[in-house]
């Protein structure tokens, strides 16, 4: 699900930057990919960017705690609440030997997440299949300090390239509702005895 809908953010990045016709370093690619293989080798295609994820957060601020009922007939459906979740992403531009083309790029996606901050199925048809994990998703651009970014670097056992993150909100994940075993009681009979 988190895959899915991260692939259509880098699909819809990539038609923006594609484009562009007076880009001057031509049309390059968007993938969605892991920055390294499991050697720790880079992974991205020389002349792409890369949307990887970095770390996914409970949004514990507005977590709803209550269970959902919704009854049909004499059937009881309960849904357990979801998990509200905000993900950190990272944008890698890869062009050996061209530091322009990167920063350019950089740019380019920065410019689009200005214009396109907020997706919802309204301004993103494609986004269809995930309705049931977002109402809205935000991008905003996060601000990391140096040695924050020195770990984050550390941890993807990459050197730095140039990059932008972003913090991603607010994904849902919950389970489909399901039939309760109790019933709607439909009837009350009360017996009064004789004394």
């Amino acid at each position: 699900m988190i895959g899915d809908l991260l692939n259509n953010i880098a699909k819809e990045v990539a038609e923006y930057i594609d484009s562009q016709s007076d880009f001057p370093s031509g049309k390059k690619s968007v993938v969605f990919a892991k920055p390294t293989n499991a050697k720790g080798e880079l992974s991205i295609p020389d002349n792409s960017v890369c949307l990887s994820l970095l770390n996914i957060e409970e949004e514990t601020a507005t977590r709803n705690p209550m269970i959902k009922k919704r009854v049909e007939g004499t059937k009881v459906y309960t849904q357990l609440p979801g998990v509200s979740l905000n993900i950190n992403v990272i944008f890698i531009a890869n062009f050996p030997n061209d530091y322009i083309s990167e920063l350019n790029y950089i740019t380019k996606i920065i410019e689009f997440f200005q214009k396109n901050d907020n997706f919802t199925l309204q301004n993103t048809p494609a986004l269809k299949k995930q309705e049931r994990y977002f109402e809205e998703l935000s991008f905003k651009l996060s601000a990391s300090k140096l040695e924050d970014q020195h770990n984050i670097w550390n941890t993807l056992g990459m050197k730095y390239m140039p990059s932008v993150m972003y913090t991603v909100g607010k994904i849902i994940v919950q389970e489909e509702e399901k039939l309760s075993d109790s019933r709607v009681v439909q009837r009350v009979q009360r017996d009064v005895g004789k004394k």
